[in-house]
């Protein structure tokens, strides 16, 4: 779609090449801002806050998630991602608590599994969505 649109564009006698500078240059130009906005807030940069595999293994399941290739995949799935890691441990301990009657559920949702839970929850979400949530929901909305 988007050879399509760079091609009426340039049909219709729009300089593609300098809009398409531009727009890198001010992509690069946020990015140059986050980071050192980063930087700032953490007060140490070095591979281990921006390189480490932990960053790298939780931007992947972000995109997974969302939908790779979308920009609202992204977003969706870091939303969900972020959410999912904060208050996944107090929903598990909430579970704990309630089933502490039943010893073996109550170690199943113990707030220390919850890595465990959200690896579960990754796959299932790759299962039943391989194009990721926004993925899907394209789909359903063609069909």
């Amino acid at each position: 779609i988007a050879c399509r649109v760079i091609k009426t564009a340039r049909a219709l006698g729009y300089r593609t090449v300098a809009y398409r500078t531009v727009a890198n240059c001010l992509a690069a130009l946020v990015a140059a801002v986050a980071g050192a906005l980063y930087a700032v807030w953490l007060r140490y940069t070095g591979p281990d806050t921006t390189l480490s595999f932990a960053i790298m293994l939780d931007i992947l399941l972000m995109v997974v998630i969302g939908g790779m290739g979308t920009l609202y995949g992204a977003v969706v799935g870091a939303a969900l991602f972020i959410l999912a890691q904060n208050y996944l441990q107090a929903l598990m301990k909430q579970g704990s608590d309630a089933l502490v009657a039943v010893p073996l559920l109550a170690n199943l949702l113990h707030p220390d599994r919850w890595l465990l839970w959200l690896g579960v929850l990754f796959v299932l979400s790759v299962y039943f969505f391989p194009t990721g949530i926004v993925g899907k929901l394209r789909n359903l909305k063609r069909s």
